[in-house]
């Protein structure tokens, strides 16, 4: 067999082409630290591979999350703190306003305090997070959930929804409460109503309805559940009717603006100039918002009657007042053991995902990390080889008769 001059020169450049793509390959293991490179190193280990930083990644993300979640229910613990330090301090004054020896200045006085912890109260309610998102208005991160309505009630606008939070392949956990189920859905120690203005009112500005008190529990309770709608006939007088049935209540009663209206057990003003066909609402309810029992309170404060029958509604306030500060501490205190119950589940889900991510990547490094030892001696190996490839390579090409003369 003829091997040509063309052959060994192609076959020489070759092996020192493989022995130096070897090198190159070693010294880029060495430089990365990564055994396996491409696909064709070793394609069942680098599918492995490719799976174990996909689990990586998700636990990272899982941590993220835990972050986020971690940040929210603290800034929720906290501000249910204050709530409810506030929510104390306004039991102190209720208290304090039972003392049977107060005149009506004092009692305005402690009104007037009453409402600037309303104030206070609803700031803390409608509390912004970071990201400029109200806490506790459910879903609706933008919308402040406690507004004032037409006639300057508080009433709550956002939704009964909960942002839950992944935080492992199979839980998910609730990062956010909506201020419906902590302030609003709080049981009322007694039958009560909530009043409204009807929002297609004409009147400008707007007539308004107080948010009342009720002047006879028994007589309110025996009417209970109905609701009553109070339409104006003319700007000097309304008709007082049953939602469900239409049956006239009270008839053509002549109105007086800011005067005491009672009806059925239930006692409430109506300010402003109201028009023919303006509408307001009394609706009868089992529940009261935290700041709807502030605003009775501050109502029932100002409205005192010192008289007999005026001492006997105002002590009734006050001992209703402070049996719904009492419900309302209970669903604040119920709401941060939840949250804290929540705080205890991510701590602990937080410890697995890092035991998790330690394993895995003593896993990831066992597969691709590269051996710095067996690969610096592979590389000496193959420099020397080069060097070999090289030596034999010179002494193949000088082969020639002219080399000896």
């Amino acid at each position: 067999m003829r091997i040509s001059t063309q052959q060994m020169f192609n076959r020489g450049i070759e092996s020192i082409q493989d022995v130096t793509a070897e090198q190159q390959k070693t010294q880029l293991q060495l430089s990365t630290g990564k055994k396996i490179l491409t696909p064709a190193d070793d394609p069942v280990a680098s599918t492995r591979i490719l799976e174990l930083n996909q689990e990586l990644a998700i636990n990272a993300q899982f941590q993220r999350n835990i972050e986020l979640v971690d940040g929210r229910l603290k800034l929720q613990d906290d501000r249910l703190g204050s709530i409810n330090e506030v929510v104390q301090r306004i039991r102190e004054l209720a208290v304090t306003a039972g003392n049977g020896v107060l005149s009506k200045e004092d009692l305005g006085s402690v009104a007037a305090e009453v409402e600037e912890r309303l104030d206070q109260l609803a700031g803390l309610l409608n509390s912004q997070d970071a990201s400029g998102e109200f806490v506790f208005s459910g879903f609706q991160g933008s919308t402040e959930p406690f507004q004032k309505n037409i006639s300057g009630a508080f009433e709550y606008v956002g939704d009964e929804g909960r942002r839950f939070v992944q935080i492992e392949p199979s839980v998910s956990i609730a990062s956010t409460e909506n201020g419906k189920a902590i302030f609003q859905d709080i049981r009322a120690a007694n039958n009560t109503f909530v009043t409204g203005a009807n929002p297609n009112n004409q009147s400008v500005p707007p007539a308004q309805i107080t948010v009342g008190q009720i002047a006879d529990q028994a007589i309110y309770d025996a009417f209970y559940p109905e609701d009553m709608i109070i339409t104006f006939n003319t700007p000097t007088d309304f008709t007082v009717t049953e939602r469900t049935s239409g049956r006239i209540v009270l008839a053509n009663a002549p109105y007086s603006p800011n005067q005491p209206i009672i009806v059925n057990g239930a006692q409430f003003e109506i300010t402003g100039a109201a028009l023919a066909g303006d509408s307001f609402f009394v609706e009868s309810s089992a529940k009261q918002g935290l700041l709807t029992t502030a605003e009775k309170f501050v109502y029932g404060l100002q409205n005192f009657n010192n008289s007999s029958s005026g001492r006997a509604i105002f002590d009734d306030i006050v001992g209703s007042t402070l049996s719904n500060l009492d419900s309302a501490e209970t669903s604040i205190l119920e709401s941060r053991s939840q949250i804290g119950a929540r705080l205890n589940t991510i701590e602990t889900t937080e410890e697995q995902l890092k035991d998790v991510q330690i394993l895995t990547q003593e896993i990831l490094s066992n597969i691709d990390s590269v051996d710095y030892a067996e690969a610096i001696s592979m590389l000496s190996i193959q420099k020397f080889t080069l060097e070999a490839a090289y030596s034999s390579f010179a002494q193949v090409t000088s082969l020639s008769l002219f080399d000896r003369l």
